[in-house]
């Protein structure tokens, strides 16, 4: 174990990084952390307003090894300040205290596989390389999903790292008075600094939704070389369907296209209609609404949960399109409810938000239908209208018209 602790750390520069790296700008401004003051302790405080971090935006504008190395220049700069506040106190302080700021938690902004995966990685590293750097995690504004959000997570974190964890209820301002004195907390948090406004941000960033600008081109959670492919047609559309044995199970997905484009969403087949002298139809209700996606700016990924058995229909369409096709590349996978991340429990879930929460559960097709979607790093206002000019030529695919 101290070989591989010491393997990693000279892989990551851990001993030099508050010195010779300097981090992406992207991190710089949108990453919302920062040290304020000590706890009645005398322990450095760190914030960190998980609620304010654009994971897809963190995703799309940086590398997860300058999240890794982000991350690791805050532990070592822990590590700094325990050793500064130990000379300055005459006593020997080891740890941190770290507030965890929940609000704007939700699954429209946070439930990004991604996102998620990358916690769990940095969950383990701090764990095995930092085991005993946090004295307490005061969780505050703790949203109705939170109890759901954690039981993502919750299998990454050890015992001893959970016991350390403390959520404040809805008088948070009151209770965290009883770890912080008012002299050492930001205004907004219930305390008297402002430095140089209630959220003290020369010390702590906000964060916030990251600007297109930042994005880098042609980032997916999969390469191109693991998804498959489809053209389709200018005027027409591309169907493609998966059944769900299990009720619980989550289909997850991610395309992008190239240059231009396209409408998307998910279709549940709800029975047939026979038609007098007509073709026996087939009868769908939308479960993930038909949107233009633009896929060929940042990729799109989303997740459904599927509370009923039956054949699920992904559809790109291109009928607006009255002169270009579009190539898709895109990964669909199933996960079945026995996945611990996939979450069956939340098909019962109540968190009353309604559309800005924008978790919705599957099954019916009716006006209670719920999915989860991720696909749109904001709402699209309306339609565009249709595409002019030309893309390429007609190169077929499996295609309706």
């Amino acid at each position: 174990r101290l070989r591989k602790h010491v393997e990693a750390r000279k892989e990551l520069g851990a001993d030099t990084i508050l010195t010779d790296w300097k981090p992406p700008e992207v991190l710089v401004k949108y990453f919302p952390t920062g040290f304020f003051g000590e706890d009645r302790d005398g322990h450095p405080v760190y914030y960190d307003n998980l609620g304010n971090l654009d994971f897809k935006g963190v995703h799309r504008s940086c590398t997860r090894h300058d999240v890794t190395k982000l991350k690791v220049m805050h532990a070592e700069l822990s590590l700094a300040k325990a050793r500064e506040f130990s000379e300055k106190k005459g006593r020997k302080i080891e740890t941190i205290t770290s507030v965890l700021d929940l609000e704007n938690l939700s699954f429209q902004r946070h439930y990004y596989w991604p996102g998620i995966n990358l916690f769990n990685e940095l969950a383990d590293m701090f764990q095995y390389h930092y085991p005993e750097l946090i004295n307490h995690v005061l969780i505050i504004k703790a949203p109705r999903i939170f109890p759901a959000a954690f039981n993502i997570v919750k299998r990454f974190i050890d015992e001893n790292t959970k016991s350390k964890l403390v959520v404040l209820g809805a008088n948070w301002k009151e209770e965290l008075l009883q770890y912080i004195s008012p002299d050492q907390l930001p205004q907004a948090y219930g305390g008297t600094r402002c430095e140089p406004d209630p959220m003290c941000t020369n010390f702590i960033t906000v964060g916030g939704d990251i600007p297109p600008e930042y994005y880098m081109t042609n980032l997916t959670e999969t390469s191109k070389e693991d998804m498959e492919s489809v053209v389709v047609s200018r005027g027409s559309s591309y169907e493609r369907e998966f059944t769900v044995e299990l009720p619980g199970t989550v289909i997850r997905w991610e395309f992008i296209t190239n240059d231009h484009d396209i409408n998307f969403g998910w279709h549940q087949k709800s029975g047939t209609k026979r038609r007098r002298f007509l073709p026996t139809m087939t009868e769908m209700s939308e479960v993930v609404p038909m949107k233009r996606r633009n896929s060929h700016i940042i990729p799109e990924s989303g997740s459904l949960l599927c509370s009923t058995a039956g054949i699920y229909v992904m559809k790109f369409d291109n009928s607006y399109s009255w002169t270009r096709s579009k190539e898709v590349f895109y990964s669909v996978k199933l996960l079945p409810p026995d996945t611990e991340l996939s979450m069956p429990q939340m098909a019962t879930e109540e968190d009353g938000t309604g559309e800005e929460e924008e978790f919705y559960e599957c099954g019916d097709g009716g006006p209670e239908d719920r999915t989860v979607h991720n696909g749109d790093l904001r709402p699209h206002e309306g339609d565009p209208g249709p595409d002019e000019g030309d893309l390429r030529p007609d190169e077929g695919g499996q295609s309706t018209t």
